[in-house]
């Protein structure tokens, strides 16, 4: 079976030895204030990884936050050679999809003609099993619980893999930022189930781990992953223009059709929703593929609309906030405090977007409840 795994670099001044700045570490020290950002799966080599940690690295600093706390970020890897090199990528596709379905989100759209021709090439080379939601490193990819050994498995146990106190665990994971994007959602989905899971081997009780989880902070930019199910204080920002991501789900659908109509403004949609920002566009020219860069949040390459202006401000809010409130120790104990702080200028502009949210939610509904019935309607027909 091939196997995936994942390297890590963190940010550090630079040098002759390190002109980049970057550096490979083996892991994240256990007891360390810092962000990991966790990259879409292209992210396949150290200029790319420091790319992305370097966006973050520089926001801290801007802010006055960067002394005391690390940045790193990862690299995805496999063993896939040759003519096989394509294989991990449809499979993490594969991967993505199934977690949307265990979610109930199964709208699975029809495949590319190059995605057809990929699937039918990785059968050839590896038999039907290659992107069957059986093969393992489809629905656990092996790579998950590398990282997982290597960020956060210290964090809730001790050296000796025993259950830490209850505080010290909630300090531990209070200390950890995670930044993600695209693909990047999706492992943090896998990562927050395997430290559930192992919470409770450990002996955490049901209220500890509900209480422990809500300390890991995740950012997630353009997240390709399903919203509204993280255990975790997660808050994900996206557009609808964005056309390389597809949630699986009625409100996605709907919320693409009502945006055709010029209907859909900038909202935030909150709690089992998935508390995220959405945008009808990020920038000016409107692009599929722009809309879903990682650098529009922080270091823009395009000229951004007035939505995706009002992102940023909440996107880096809720990193600089994050950071700051892990430096004092300060706990996490609701979302509208990491994205506004005490700024009432920014509460006020929170709570017209939140209100928005639920009436554009309202009419998304209403189309999604019409399209039900239509299909149901025409489904009757089709059995005459």
């Amino acid at each position: 079976m091939r196997k995936t795994y994942i390297l890590i670099g963190k940010r550090i001044e630079k040098s002759e030895a390190h002109p980049y700045g970057w550096k490979r570490v083996d892991f994240v020290p256990e007891d360390e204030t810092c962000v990991v950002v966790l990259g879409g799966n292209g992210t396949e080599n150290d200029e790319q990884s420091n790319g992305n940690a370097k966006s973050v690295d520089l926001l801290l600093k801007a802010y006055d936050l960067r002394d005391g706390v690390n940045v790193y970020s990862i690299i995805y890897r496999n063993d896939a050679e040759g003519e096989e090199h394509f294989i991990p990528y449809l499979q993490q596709l594969r991967s993505r999809e199934v977690l949307f379905e265990k979610h109930g989100r199964k709208e699975i759209k029809e495949r590319t003609p190059k995605q057809k021709e990929f699937i039918e090439k990785a059968e050839k080379l590896q038999g039907w099993g290659a992107v069957d939601a059986s093969n393992p490193e489809i629905s656990d990819p092996s790579y998950v619980e590398n990282l997982f050994d290597k960020l956060l498995l210290y964090r809730i146990s001790d050296l000796d893999k025993k259950r830490l106190p209850f505080d010290e665990a909630m300090k531990r994971i209070r200390k950890l930022n995670i930044v993600a994007h695209c693909h990047g959602a999706y492992l943090f989905l896998k990562l927050e189930e395997m430290m559930q899971q192992k919470m409770k081997d450990f002996g955490y009780s049901d209220e500890e781990r509900k209480a422990i989880q809500k300390q890991l902070l995740c950012v997630a930019f353009a997240p390709y992953a399903p919203l509204g199910v993280s255990k975790s204080t997660m808050i994900s920002f996206g557009s609808v223009k964005d056309d390389e991501v597809w949630h699986q789900n009625a409100f996605h659908r709907e919320a693409q059709n009502l945006d055709k109509t010029g209907e859909f403004k900038l909202s935030y949609f909150e709690g089992k929703l998935g508390n995220v920002f959405v945008a009808s566009s990020m920038t000016e020219v409107q692009v599929g593929s722009m809309e879903h860069s990682f650098s529009n949040y922080f270091m823009p390459k395009r000229a951004l609309s007035e939505e995706g202006e009002t992102m940023v401000l909440f996107g880096r809010n809720a990193v600089l906030n994050g950071v700051r409130g892990s430096k004092e120790g300060k706990l996490i104990s609701n979302v509208k405090d990491i994205l506004c702080g005490e700024d009432v200028k920014t509460l006020c502009l929170f709570e017209k977007l939140r209100e928005r949210g639920r009436k554009i939610h309202a009419k998304i509904m209403n189309l999604a409840r019409k399209f039900a019935l239509a299909k149901e309607k025409q489904d009757k027909g089709n059995l005459w």
